[in-house]
């Protein structure tokens, strides 16, 4: 009598990527008729896709209800494989259809806000000339999404400075390229910036930027002030452009903690006033993360070298020159 081939039962299922896709589209909008709109199918479609993943795996999958879709420990787990799976054969797809000529070759990154204004520019400069026929699209916002596009190989890499509270999945592996420093920053002419010695009841009068996405800053900074004694700024206003920000500080008695890497140029910096000898600054180390276990493809390859070598070559110009640090006027 034949012997059963234990391993068979391991890697029976199929994981048909249509399937994972539905799957996954379930899974992050929490509703099969979301998912159902997202993907152009119908509910139905959908609904088949997931009966048929949950059937070949002999789970439940979703627990069906009122509210929609929630996930079940197996769902969880799926999710976590499903989209290190989805995103391989998206970027597969794509390197083969360079080598075969079909394209020139296509390279998608993310990139955080520290990255965008002497950086990127600089990357995207070198890579130009030396892969003038690949496309270089970037996606830029807070790591959190960032690392979420990673995950679905939406994007080859990601390069930010997460906040310290961030959970970084075990699919994703980083390497450290650089320290960034957050300090409050305002208008040069700015009424607290002529004054000899600014207290925390100064601070918690002002009306802070802040971006609620870096939720563990904002706590932080109310912190410092029940510490003192103090009740926490009661004006703010939540924003997540940085853009917006930056205008906003000029045009305003605004007050908001800033990286020093968000200013290009030395002159655009001087239009700032740094507050020192405070608690409030805070350092965040900047990433460079990529899905664990996966091969770049070539051009990618190319791009994160030309990134790891702007980055250095930028903080090293900015310790030259000083910049980390706006003198009183």
């Amino acid at each position: 009598m034949t012997q059963p081939d234990l391993r068979q039962r391991f890697i029976k299922p199929s994981m048909d990527p249509q399937k994972l896709q539905h799957f996954l589209s379930v899974y992050d909008t929490g509703s099969f008729s979301r998912a159902a709109s997202n993907n152009n199918v119908s509910q139905q479609a959908v609904s088949k896709s997931v009966a048929k993943l949950e059937e070949s795996l002999g789970v439940k999958l979703f627990e069906r209800g009122a509210f929609g879709a929630e996930a079940t420990q197996f769902g969880h787990a799926l999710a976590r494989r499903a989209k290190v799976i989805t995103a391989e054969s998206r970027l597969a797809a794509a390197e083969i259809s360079a080598l075969r000529g079909a394209d020139r070759g296509y390279v998608r990154i993310g990139l955080g806000w520290s990255f965008l204004t002497r950086i990127a520019p600089m990357v995207i400069n070198r890579f130009n000339a030396k892969q003038p026929g690949v496309t270089l699209s970037i996606t830029s916002g807070d790591s959190r999404t960032l690392y979420e596009k990673l995950l679905r190989g939406e994007v080859e890499f990601v390069a930010s400075a997460p906040p310290t509270d961030l959970e970084i999945d075990t699919a994703i592996e980083t390497e450290e390229l650089f320290e960034d420093r957050d300090v409050i920053m305002m208008r040069r002419d700015h009424p607290l910036a002529a004054m000899p010695d600014i207290t925390l009841e100064d601070l918690a009068a002002q009306t802070w930027l802040v971006s609620m996405q870096l939720q563990m800053q904002w706590n932080r900074v109310c912190n410092i002030f029940l510490a003192a004694g103090l009740s926490p700024p009661t004006r703010y206003v939540d924003m997540d452009s940085v853009i917006l920000a930056k205008s906003t500080l000029l045009q305003s008695n605004a007050i908001m903690l800033l990286a020093k890497e968000l200013f290009a140029t030395e002159e655009e910096r001087a239009q700032y006033y740094i507050i020192e000898g405070t608690d409030f600054p805070v350092s965040r180390t900047a990433y460079l993360a990529v899905r664990r276990n996966s091969v770049l493809q070539p051009a990618a390859q190319s791009l994160k070298q030309e990134l790891i070598s702007a980055s250095r070559a930028v903080i090293g110009i900015s310790q030259l020159r000083g910049l980390t640090v706006a003198e009183k006027p």
